[in-house]
């Protein structure tokens, strides 16, 4: 059965078979008047003469011919109109091939980016396979930078990739810009009109002769751009490829935004458990949402008037050679416990442990009413745990029992904030403050809480106090008259 759309070989064929069966038509039909003529001759006896016969049969043929002609001719405008279409049909079929090939490469890249999960392999993928996916020369992805607000390269691949590395774009400047900040996709084929992109450099090393530039959109806010360009090429991209890429760019930024949510999600979790075991909750939450505000650490940092404590065991280190490592090291975990929770339940934050040493804050970076009765309540509270907690192991071994704590304690303006960056981050205080509450510690004998005169007034009666000496410590320019804590004031009420 022949098909109902021929192809243009099947029909040229049919058009010269036709041809070939119209001459055929007209020798044989010339041949038959030719053969009446001669016979209508014979038949008159060659009465009419041959002038005359000559003419009738040249007028004949002539009408033949202009048939003939215009045969050809319609057969000829059929034949063209039926190339045109074949020609327009087929360029159809292209054109549907290709976006069926590049949607086949386009679903391909998107589960490969969906099973990801580290943020660089998602904008690699991306960008190696924009090449192949539309013939490129070469691919880029800008992302908007939290720090500077512009937008950077984070991956280019392909013919002049060094051109797009490490390059900042401002928001609205140049193509780039411009795609981001109006959140709509551009197809440019030549150069660039500089006055309708401003910050487009006029002068390029390289010769872009045709570029798709797509918005990363994520709920009407734009998070980066999709470059893809052909490099001195006769080829140019389409309206369609920039649909195409359109539709494919949706769904890399859901890709790219998951990925980031996740990175952000995953840092958070490990801030939150580093900062947990120095800090109490409310103080942690605090200082992930000031971490979060300032997207550069090193901003968090502020002089303000806090309580500092230091707090130190004493006779531990002859402790060492008496008892056993593991009885040692479970004393060590309950007594950082019990520590713990003495400062966190006042509302403080552990700075470090430094052996059987706690250095430990508050009135940062959660202000109190009164850092000072917090501190003080904190350090009474130590003093009961320990006790208890010697009791407790010198059921084991008797060494513990002439273990015995040392604390020191002041208030003052220091530098309060973080030492650091985001693979290695600490919460710290720096001043002379600090220094005076570790003196203060290390002078201190076992049972005694020692502070300042300053530091007292400041605790507004809230513990009983006896002054002792006034003391030159090392480091600090003017001696200090050193009180030593006796316990709570019991007519003053104790800190919130």
């Amino acid at each position: 059965m022949e098909n109902e759309h021929p192809t243009l070989e099947q029909a040229e064929r049919r058009v010269w078979r036709l041809i070939s069966m119209a001459v055929v038509i007209i020798l044989y039909l010339t041949l038959i008047l030719l053969g009446l003529f001669v016979a209508s001759d014979t038949a008159l006896g060659g009465a009419e003469p041959f002038s005359s016969k000559l003419s009738r049969y040249s007028l004949f043929l002539a009408a033949m011919v202009l048939i003939f002609c215009a045969y050809l001719i319609l057969q000829r405008r059929k034949l063209l109109l039926f190339s045109r279409e074949m020609d327009q049909q087929k360029r159809v079929s292209e054109t549907l091939s290709r976006n069926v090939e590049i949607l086949s490469a386009l679903l391909e890249v998107s589960s490969s980016i969906n099973s990801q999960r580290q943020l660089q392999d998602i904008l690699n993928t991306i960008t190696k396979e924009m090449l192949s996916c539309f013939r490129a020369d070469h691919s880029s992805i800008m992302l908007v930078d939290s720090d500077s607000q512009m937008l950077r390269t984070k991956a280019s691949f392909g013919r002049d990739a060094q051109f797009a590395q490490n390059a900042f774009i401002p928001i609205g400047k140049s193509v780039a810009g411009w795609v981001v900040a109006n959140s709509q996709p551009l197809l440019l084929n030549g150069q660039a009109d500089a006055s309708r992109f401003p910050g487009l450099p006029r002068k390029s090393s390289r010769n872009i002769s045709s570029s798709l530039c797509v918005p990363l959109t994520l709920e009407d806010k734009s998070i980066g751009v999709l470059n893809v360009n052909l490099v001195d090429s006769d080829r140019t991209f389409t309206e369609n490829d920039l649909k195409l890429l359109t539709i494919f760019a949706n769904n890399a930024a859901v890709a790219i935004h998951n990925s980031m949510l996740l990175k952000e999600k995953s840092h958070r979790i490990r801030l939150e458990t580093m900062l947990g075991q120095l800090h109490s909750p409310q103080v942690v939450q605090k200082l992930v949402e000031r971490y979060e505000e300032n997207t550069r650490p090193t901003r968090i940092r502020e002089k303000t008037v806090i309580t500092i404590l230091f707090s130190d065991i004493r006779g531990f280190s002859s402790t060492l050679s008496e008892v056993a490592p593991d009885d040692i090291m479970e004393f060590l975990d309950d007594f950082y416990s019990l520590m713990n929770k003495a400062v966190f339940d006042h509302q403080g934050s552990i700075d470090k442990f430094i052996g059987d040493e706690v250095m430990a804050f508050f009135g940062a970076p959660i202000m109190l009413k009164n850092c000072t009765k917090a501190g003080l309540c904190a350090a009474l509270s130590m003093m009961e745990y320990f006790e208890e907690l010697k009791t407790r192991f010198a059921t084991r071994a008797d060494v513990f029992s002439r273990l015995g704590l040392g604390i020191g304690l002041n208030t003052g303006e220091v530098v309060v904030g973080n030492v650091g960056g985001r693979s290695r981050y600490e919460y710290t205080v720096i001043g002379t403050t600090v220094n005076l509450a570790r003196r203060l510690c290390a002078y201190a004998g076992p049972g005694q809480i020692l502070t300042t005169e300053s530091t007292l007034e400041k605790a507004n009666g809230y513990v009983s106090s006896v002054q002792m000496d006034s003391i030159s410590f090392k480091g600090i320019p003017e001696s200090v008259i050193v009180h030593r804590v006796e316990g709570e004031n019991k007519h003053v009420e104790k800190p919130a």
